[in-house]
């Protein structure tokens, strides 16, 4: 199997003339081959799927510039990012998807963090605190598969935003733009790797616009047949060291994980470069210009990061699993990963001598300053976390259309009644409305303590509000009307209450409605 192939990179493609391709240029391009690969490695959208909280503390960045996020809301560019701004309790469930709008079996979930968190578009995460998770390959094509590169948040983001809203910068960008002016500024440096059918090789940046552009014809005049984007990402010139690996393909490839019977690591088969914001790219096209074979993808790191690439489907069937599901932290220490279910493997410049390291279902992968430790977690206790109670209760939406196993598999799915309506709510969003009939349902809470406020109205007939919290009553508001803000303390371990309302049970007129708002 060729490596692009392996990476499983097809759907992500240019036309000749440089512009993203969707349904008209897929066509164009499929034109060359009949044999193009089944495995898709980079989206060419990201859908905010769903949102829990409060959606102002999410934003989106284009090409420097923010705007308000909203359900729906796509990021479709390199240059693309959503940003995460504290207090930071929000969460949005992100769904990767190809050109046409089909999900391309990924998801991440942003959770709550003390710092703010940037998603780059497609593939690239900085700082944070995130679920995310992939299917069986052999289901559905996989978004990311050749890996997610996360990156420590704290210094890197803060001095990237600091650089980006400066004056200087931006002067330098338009400069940069217009006539490629404004020689040694810094400048962040958009990076787009390719390869094709019969050898084909493609590696440009850009200090703006879509480095893919020229990536593209780079494989093309190389002879390559289908060229299809492995990687994208970025880097700042400003940067004093960063790593580069470079995957070419073999007559026979070296296992992508270790076998999980055996402690022997699996053989290394990248090259790795290491250089400056400044030398990067000359040394990347370099070592391109003699590839020991075809296909050769690249990556770009810094010294801190990491990437995540899935298991094959063999690995994570063989650990009994059907899906592969991981929380990923930015701690104070380092980057820190868990595996939930499944198995991944974990590259990284900590760990050149070993390739790669695989990570099964119940181990913490910790990568900080001294080195990485691999150890167990508290598994169980991480499958019901609040974290998972959001994540399942996305998946109990039908509107999301989300299959998450492990959510079955705890028993966090909230069941729709029997008469169609959903049971499943959330805070910050009013929740139910109605008369006599009453209502009951589940809310889900951003956190398992703090302060709930409900606000509701009841009107001049009076009716009953309820709230009942790990099996007990936290609320009982009696006969009650007109208008009113509650607040009730809670705290245990789920982040979801149930609301009981009874309409007047003598007025057959009674109206009501309310909301609860996350702590």
């Amino acid at each position: 199997m060729h490596l692009y192939q392996r990476l499983g990179c097809a759907q992500k493609r240019l036309s000749p003339s440089g512009s993203l391709t969707f349904a008209t240029l897929l066509f164009t391009v499929f034109t060359f081959s009949g044999n193009y690969p089944s495995r898709a490695a980079t989206p060419e959208q990201i859908n905010v799927n769903d949102v829990l909280g409060n959606s102002s503390e999410l934003l989106v960045r284009r090409s420097g510039r923010r705007e308000s996020l909203q359900i729906g809301t796509l990021l479709q560019r390199i240059q693309d990012a959503i940003v995460t701004v504290p207090p930071n309790n929000a969460r949005a469930l992100l769904r990767f998807l190809d050109a046409s709008g089909t999900d391309l079996n990924l998801y991440v979930q942003t959770n709550p963090h003390p710092e703010s968190a940037i998603y780059y578009f497609p593939c690239q995460i900085e700082g944070g605190d995130e679920l995310m998770g992939w299917g069986l390959a052999r289901d559905a094509e996989r978004g990311c598969e050749a890996g997610i590169r996360v990156s420590r948040g704290q210094q890197n983001r803060v001095q990237a935003e600091q650089l980006l809203q400066s004056p200087l910068v931006a002067q330098s960008l338009k400069l940069l733009t217009l006539d490629g002016m404004a020689q040694g500024a810094v400048r962040p440096v958009f990076y787009c790797s390719m390869a094709g059918v019969n050898g084909g090789i493609g590696f440009a940046t850009a200090a703006s616009g879509n480095p893919c552009t020229k990536a593209l014809q780079q494989c093309q005049d190389s002879g390559g047949v289908d060229c299809t984007v492995i990687t994208m990402g970025s880097w700042w010139t400003s940067e004093e060291k960063l790593y580069a690996s470079v995957d070419c393909g073999t007559l026979e490839d070296p296992p992508l994980e270790n076998d999980p019977a055996s402690e022997n690591p699996a053989l290394p088969f990248a090259s790795w470069i290491e250089g400056t914001g400044q030398t990067l790219e000359e040394q990347i096209e370099t070592t391109l210009q003699q590839p020991p074979a075809e296909f050769c993808g690249v990556q770009v790191y810094r010294p801190d990061d990491f990437v995540i690439i899935p298991a094959t489907d063999e690995v994570v069937l063989g650990l009994g699993h059907d899906e592969t599901l991981v929380q990923v932290r930015d701690t104070p220490e380092g980057l820190q990963v868990d595996v939930l279910k499944g198995a991944i493997n974990v590259r990284s410049p900590y760990n050149i001598e070993r390739d790669r390291q695989l990570v099964t279902a119940g181990q913490r992968y910790d990568q900080a300053s001294t080195g990485n430790t691999l150890t167990s977690f508290d598994q169980a206790a991480a499958l019901t976390s609040v974290d998972m109670e959001v994540l399942c209760t996305f998946a109990s939406t039908p509107s999301n259309n989300l299959k998450v196993s492990a959510c079955a598999e705890q028993n966090l799915l909230l069941p729709v009644a029997s008469d169609g309506r959903p049971t499943v709510a959330f805070c910050d969003r009013e929740q139910a409305s109605g008369g006599q009939a009453g209502d009951r349902r589940t809310v889900q809470m951003s956190t398992n303590s703090g302060e709930i406020r409900l606000e509701y109205e009841a009107f001049e007939v009076p009716d009953r509000f309820q709230i009942f919290y790990e099996g007990r009553e936290i609320l009982d508001t009696g006969p009650i009307s007109y208008s009113e803000t509650l607040l009730i303390p809670f705290s245990g371990r789920s982040g979801r209450v149930d609301v009981m309302v009874t309409g007047n049970p003598d007025i057959s007129t009674t109206e009501w409605n309310y909301t609860l708002y996350c702590p």
